[in-house]
């Protein structure tokens, strides 16, 4: 039996393609919800954000090459000023664990969601595009970074080279979750 060249293609590129199990997570505390492409694995460490030492939780899953990360960092307070210092810190730290150079940065609105999952409201954010190397390889980052009260986050797409529908599927389902009065 002769398979046709088209259909043993396609079969082996199946066979091939990353398997993404698309799920939400919302951690508790962490005051986000997140489409992720796998089973998240957590972690807690101390970071420096150009001053002050924060605890940072990162929660992520990867996918072949693909990275899929969010962080929340609880910083000292929720000064504006503290806020952009955090953000901008955790941008400048991205590219640089990437030695990375940005092409494009725009700003957006996170929606801000009840625990129901109701809109409630928005929050500004930047959405970042850049290449770079990691491990001696070419890669490129798709994130966002924004700050409500007294936190910040990174939503991090890392990848040699990104799928543009996972990428979307990723980065626009990041809300940020309001915690009851």
């Amino acid at each position: 039996m002769r398979i046709p060249t088209a259909t043993f293609a396609a079969l082996l590129l199946a066979a091939c393609a990353p398997d993404y199990n698309w799920r939400e997570i919302r951690p508790a505390d962490d005051g986000f919800s997140v489409m992720l492409p796998g089973k998240p694995a957590s972690m807690t460490r101390s970071i420096n954000l150009e001053g002050p030492q924060v605890s940072m939780v990162m929660h992520g899953a990867r996918v072949g090459e693909a990275s899929f990360t969010v962080a929340v960092a609880t910083l000292p307070d929720a000064e504006p000023a503290t806020r952009a210092r955090a953000m901008a810190a955790m941008r400048a730290g991205m590219l640089r664990n990437i030695a990375g150079t940005e092409r494009e940065a725009l700003a957006v609105q996170v929606p801000v969601v009840d625990a129901s999952g109701k809109q409630v409201g928005s929050e500004p954010a930047v959405r970042v595009e850049a290449e770079g190397v990691a491990q001696g390889r070419p890669v490129r980052l798709s994130a966002g970074f924004t700050a409500r009260g007294a936190r910040a986050w990174q939503w991090v797409l890392l990848a040699p080279e990104v799928d543009r529908e996972q990428a979307r599927t990723f980065l626009e389902s990041f809300r940020l979750v309001a915690t009851q009065p």
